[in-house]
């Protein structure tokens, strides 16, 4: 391990978000560019030149002080990954990165540009890869994480459970891995104002006083939408007024829109696309429903605690956002009818919903803000794992303590 730096230097951090859509993972970056201490860092960025990205990167050149577009693997061909691997190369050298920390929404990639960063001379590189397996890999692929992790000084799981998942199923070392949870700036997710509330409900052609049950999530196989679909015929059995209304884009819109018209549900249930603000459209919720089965600390579910929304989320367990029954519930992954029990308990009691989300908000604002993963993560970057692991600050752990 390379030396830490000193107390008195600024320290060069080169965030590495390999994006193809807008999604938690990208907020995440985008508020740990804008809260590191420029006292002590500068920050650099390199995400990839892509179009569904296009206002990620725009979004990083107000918080960072150095963004590049730069795509070092496979999307555009092999002959433009060895240009564009060259290009990054340079770039690293150029700025004289001390510290990098790469940022990808599954465990897969990544080792062509940690090579890349590697030969540009940053000193140490971390990794966080925000969604584990759900199943087995291959032993080829876990010998090739073997040799990956060799490449990289550090592992950094956004919750205990993604920790969980990830060394049941990939090689991962419990003295290069630290827990470091999301956080949100929850100051942004104050009450919205009654108007404009309304004006979602107008827009989205929801009468008003109707319940609102949704989510913000991508559109993706890993996000469980069938499941909370299915869920809401068991719900709308119980309350046939009530909408749901699904905040966001992806490849399976199309597979969504068709489960909705073959349940018959059509006219209960709103697609809204995606939405780079979706604070309005929380604020109209009156349950939000996570249903993705292998999650970890969602900035999505963050978001609407920060709220102050009564949650339902089908993943939980120590260190998660939600406390069973206290800032939220936690319903069976992959299970329609644990999801819908939940839903309904809190809209037939209204006082419940109410409490649940006062304790949601709190238990964010306490234990989940993004300054707090800014000043975390920024031990890690200035001083190295030794000065974080003991003893572990609030909010970061290693998982073999």
């Amino acid at each position: 391990m390379s030396p830490p730096a000193s107390s008195n230097s600024i320290t060069r951090v080169l965030l590495l978000p390999n994006s193809i859509a807008m999604g938690g993972m990208e907020e995440h970056v985008r508020l740990l560019a804008r809260h590191l201490d420029r006292h002590d860092f500068e920050v650099f960025v390199v995400c990839p030149d892509w179009p569904a990205t296009t206002e990620f990167g725009e979004q990083l050149r107000k918080v960072a002080d150095h963004v590049e577009l730069i795509s070092p693997d496979r999307r555009y061909g092999f002959s433009q990954q060895i240009r564009e691997s060259i290009k990054l190369t340079r770039q690293v050298r150029a700025w004289k990165i001390d510290v990098a920390h790469f940022h990808s929404t599954t465990f897969r990639g990544q080792t062509v540009a940690a090579l890349c960063v590697r030969l540009g001379g940053a000193k140490r590189i971390y990794v966080t890869e925000h969604l584990a397996p759900d199943l087995p890999l291959p032993t080829i692929r876990r010998l090739w994480r073997r040799g990956f992790n060799w490449l990289i000084s550090g592992i950094v799981c956004v919750s205990q459970k993604n920790y969980e998942a990830r060394a049941e199923r990939i090689i991962t070392p419990p003295d290069k891995t630290l827990i470091v949870p999301n956080g949100v700036d929850v100051e942004r997710f104050d009450p919205i104002e009654p108007d404009r509330l309304s004006a979602v409900r107008e827009e989205m052609d929801i009468p008003a006083g109707v319940d609102i049950i949704g989510t913000v999530v991508r559109f993706e196989p890993e996000k469980g939408l069938d499941d909370l679909i299915n869920a809401f015929t068991i719900i709308h059995t119980e309350h046939p007024s009530a909408m749901l209304m699904l905040v966001g884009d992806g490849s399976l819109r199309g597979a969504l829109e068709r489960q909705v018209a073959d349940l018959g549900l059509t006219p209960w249930v709103r697609f809204t696309g995606f939405r780079p603000d979706p604070r309005e459209y929380l604020g109209a919720m009156d349950v939000f429903v996570l249903p993705v089965p292998v999650g970890s600390m969602s900035i999505g579910l963050l978001e609407a605690m920060a709220m102050g929304k009564a949650c339902v989320m089908t993943f939980g367990g120590e260190g998660e956002a939600v406390i069973h029954g206290e800032s939220g519930f936690s319903a069976e992954p992959h299970d329609p009818a644990s999801i819908a029990s939940y839903v309904l308990k809190l809209l037939d009691e209204p006082d419940l919903r109410r409490q649940i989300g006062r304790s949601a908000r709190t238990r964010v604002e306490t234990h989940f803000s993004a300054a707090q993963v800014a000043t975390t993560l920024g031990r890690l970057y200035r001083f190295g794992m030794r000065s974080v692991e003991h003893p572990a600050p609030h909010g970061l752990m290693s998982p073999h303590q």
